[in-house]
């Protein structure tokens, strides 16, 4: 009777163990795609809304289809943009960046995240990089002020 009280503890410390260390990975595993990004706060704007403006606006005139199909397929995603990139994520992400519309000023948003997928929306210059991210953590906002 003893042998088997003294397995089934080893078991448990085993499986302890084991839960302990697949967390531990877990945790590392987040960060390693970590990234600082720095978006425009006026959105979050619907990813149906972006992908028909790609569609219809001749600045994207070129754009990589099969990235913009890439884009549809995601469903109900939510957009920030920046000069240079479109970053799309869930809505729980998205509510985490504060929005603000002002006439006289613009915000910039500055958050870390986890990089998903890292496409392009064409070749050229004037294409901007799209990022799936997740896991969005709230850094800081900077004002910009315009001249009248």
């Amino acid at each position: 009777m003893n042998k088997k009280i003294v397995i089934l503890i080893i078991v448990v410390i085993i499986s302890i163990l084991g839960l302990f260390l697949v967390s531990a990975e877990n945790d590392s595993s987040s960060n390693l795609n970590r990234t600082t990004l720095n978006v425009s706060s006026e959105g979050p704007i619907e990813l149906s809304k972006i992908t028909e403006d790609i569609k219809n606006n001749s600045y994207y005139e070129g754009y990589d289809n099969g990235n913009l199909k890439w884009m549809e397929s995601l469903g109900d995603k939510y957009v920030f943009t920046s000069s240079d990139e479109i970053v799309i994520m869930d809505k729980l992400d998205a509510d985490k960046i504060p929005s603000a519309y002002v006439c006289d000023a613009y915000f910039q948003e500055i958050f870390s995240c986890n990089v998903l997928e890292n496409r392009s929306l064409g070749a050229g210059d004037h294409f901007k990089d799209i990022l799936l991210i997740k896991n969005v953590e709230f850094i800081d906002e900077e004002v910009h002020y315009t001249q009248i």
